[in-house]
């Protein structure tokens, strides 16, 4: 399932410039972004901890368990996202089963790189 598509007719869509900040470690969660091109860099503490291609997802934990955000997403290069608001997100997950396990999935896609 590319999550692009799902969101297409939906979802509000930003474009950043590589060198941008989407956002920064403590600031409160609002969406989560899905990158229809491009990439993002996900930076804690100073160190690239997981580059995010085209299609891939990131932010959705912090509208899961409501608190900021844990690391700074930067743009590794030009990127268009598209925005999920919590609202939206909470009607995807109630609504399309295979959405929740997708962002499941890449949760337990992370830890483990993590675990290692």
């Amino acid at each position: 399932m590319k999550l692009p598509q799902i969101f297409a007719s939906s979802t509000s869509v930003q474009a950043f410039a590589k060198g941008d900040i989407i956002f920064k470690k403590g600031d409160p969660a609002g969406e989560m972004f899905v990158v229809e091109s491009g990439e993002v860099n996900i930076v804690k503490d100073g160190k690239i901890v997981e580059t995010i291609p085209t299609d891939g997802f990131f932010g959705e934990m912090s509208l899961i368990d409501d608190t900021a955000r844990s690391a700074d997403a930067v743009a590794h290069t030009d990127c268009r996202l598209l925005t999920v608001n919590r609202r939206r997100f909470l009607f995807m997950v109630e609504e399309v089963p295979l959405f929740a396990l997708h962002v499941m999935k890449g949760m337990a896609d992370r830890l483990r790189k993590v675990a290692v």
